[in-house]
């Protein structure tokens, strides 16, 4: 009778019949004990897109274009982390790693860098000096048994070994990939597969900011996202675009929230309307969707008789960023109306809620993280479906002055919109 309850140990044979090595024994579900342990990275925007902080044993892949900056964020992390961080490094020499840690001021004392790149050495050496963190820069300059680096079988070993040195040693490994040029991870699709933990680092529009995002996370949920910005110091935290709410406002202008994970984002929503003279009208969106313009258009020229049909259309999301997010949908609206009546929304306006084909307006996702958001920015005024405005608790949004003012049709905006000419 084993000592533990529950564990097979049974012989097993191979499949000519004779006595195999013996396996690793299984164990019943209910007697594994232990909670899920997390370390801070000592940056809170990425312990909250991993869900908490690292999980020791867990592998992560933190993808990205060139340039994007993983590089930069991996020696942030060494700068705020508190246990010892070895970073792996086959694409930079140790030299110019501290050249780029001195121009960044980080000094940390937890940091050894190693320009090795044979598998089976970074191995053994994780055995040996056991970090709180590795860090391997990228995946693709990893070697093994003489084979090239970046083909998709070594990529393939390289990933099983290092979950295996992870998994035993409960050390989290993270490794760094490329991006290709329709965006995937360079590498077979089994890469993803077999890590943990899937970050990708990406840049806006205009390159101000950039963004971080799980899109796959075994320990944690996906889809939260940490918003950066790239400053000659390195990659500073932003909670938000800074919305110049105080310049002198003009018609097409309205403030609105995207929402991305559980983080809610203020942004300013813009339009223009002009009259069309040569060919059929234009209908132009930038970091917004097109398609949803079209159909935005469609839905106003039908249910408020905006004759947009003889007018260009262009819509922007201001900042940089882009998005796709359905509960914009009344902030463009909204913008769209201001420019073609050439009517300025007041400053202290912002609007939530998704526009369908028959007019109405939705409730969108993360409501409540959107109302605080507009709460905690200083606006007066919030525009939202009247679905919504009914199971949002009010006491927090009047407290502050906050005035709700629920909409059910497309049609009721162009009465509730006060606006001033221009």
């Amino acid at each position: 009778m084993s000592e533990l309850q529950g564990v097979r140990s049974a012989p097993s044979r191979s499949s000519g019949g004779s006595p195999a090595a013996p396996g690793r024994a299984a164990i019943l579900l209910s007697q594994i004990t232990g909670d899920l342990e997390r370390t801070p990275t000592g940056i809170s925007d990425l312990d909250s897109v991993l869900g908490g902080g690292l999980v020791a044993g867990a592998l992560i892949l933190l993808g990205g274009e060139p340039g994007v900056g993983k590089s930069t964020l991996v020696l942030e992390v060494a700068r705020a982390f508190k246990g010892k961080l070895l970073y792996y490094s086959g694409e930079e020499s140790p030299r110019q790693i501290a050249i780029r840690a001195r121009r960044l001021e980080i000094t940390s004392s937890n940091l050894e860098v190693s320009q090795e790149t044979d598998l089976t050495h970074i191995c053994d050496e994780i055995r040996e000096l056991k970090p709180a963190l590795v860090v391997i820069d990228s995946i693709q300059t990893v070697q093994h048994a003489g084979q090239s680096p970046g083909s998709p079988t070594l990529l393939r070993e390289a990933a099983f070994q290092l979950m295996e040195t992870a998994k035993s040693l409960e050390i989290p490994i993270m490794v760094t990939g490329h991006i290709t040029k329709d965006g995937a991870i360079a590498g077979p699709r089994l890469l993803e597969h077999m890590v943990d933990t899937v970050l990708l680092f990406e840049s806006d529009r205009l390159k101000h900011f950039r963004i971080l995002r799980a899109v796959k996370n075994r320990f944690g949920p996906v889809g939260e996202v940490a918003l950066f910005e790239m400053r000659e110091k390195g990659l500073h935290s932003v909670d938000g675009l800074a919305l110049d709410r105080d310049e002198r406002p003009a018609p097409g202008r309205v403030y609105a929230t995207l929402q991305e994970g559980s983080r809610s984002i203020c942004v300013e929503v813009q339009a223009l309307v002009s009259r069309s003279y040569a060919g059929p009208p234009r209908r132009m969106a930038d970091g917004l969707d097109n398609r949803r313009l079209i159909l935005i258009g469609a839905v106003l020229e039908k249910f408020l008789r905006l004759r947009l049909s003889e007018c260009d259309v262009f819509a922007n999301l201001a900042g940089g960023l882009s998005s796709d997010d359905p509960g914009l949908d009344l902030g463009l609206c909204a913008a769209v109306l201001s420019s073609y009546n050439d009517r300025i929304v007041p400053g202290s306006f912002a609007f939530i809620g998704e526009v369908g084909l028959s007019g109405e307006v939705r409730t969108p996702a993360g409501m409540q993280s959107r109302i605080r958001s507009l709460v905690q920015m200083g606006f007066l005024t919030i525009v939202l479906p009247e679905s919504a405005a009914k199971e949002i608790g009010k006491a927090e949004v009047l407290e502050k002055r906050v005035s709700l003012k629920p909409i059910q049709n497309i049609v009721e905006l162009a009465a509730l919109i006060p606006g001033e000419a221009a």
